[in-house]
């Protein structure tokens, strides 16, 4: 994904604890055969981070495949993560950089706007970008036709 999309923006030192940060709820793949098409996050919220109004959950390291998008992944994801907070009773939300396309498609997905600020953390410029936070819709969105796993 970094080579072919520039996400993350700046690759982490740890990529594997990146991907498994502590306070995981959740995590879901997207796969055709062997290859992994996207994955999804669900985390607890970072002690200090956000506002007190921001959900209990967040659905982080959200990413499809450049060459698999258009297909129903990222709402199959999305929809897992959601799934898993509706299940233990608690709200969630992502947040997702101002700037990029993603912001239209979880618009279309049914998910809104709620809040707009800079980011706690900088792009591999140094700057820091302009992110949304965006609630889910009151249904979960569709599933698509890919398969999609996950683990606790």
């Amino acid at each position: 994904m970094h080579a072919a999309d520039g996400y993350p923006s700046r690759w982490p030192a740890d990529p594997e604890g990146w991907l498994r940060p502590d306070g995981a709820r959740g995590a879901w793949v997207a796969v055709e055969g062997p290859a992994l098409l996207g994955h999804a996050l669900l985390v607890d919220r970072a002690p200090g981070r956000g506002l007190p109004t921001d959900a209990a959950l967040e659905v982080v390291r959200l990413f499809v495949d450049p060459a698999a998008r258009g297909r129903g992944l990222a709402a199959a994801l999305l929809a897992a993560a959601v799934g898993r907070a509706e299940g233990l009773g608690l709200d969630v939300d992502l947040q997702v950089v101002a700037a990029s396309p993603a912001v239209g498609a979880y618009e279309r997905l049914g998910w809104r706007a709620v809040r707009r600020h800079l980011a706690s953390w900088t792009e591999a410029d140094g700057t820091r970008p302009e992110v949304v936070r965006m609630a889910p819709p009151v249904a979960a969105a569709p599933s698509g036709a890919a398969r999609v796993g996950g683990a606790a």
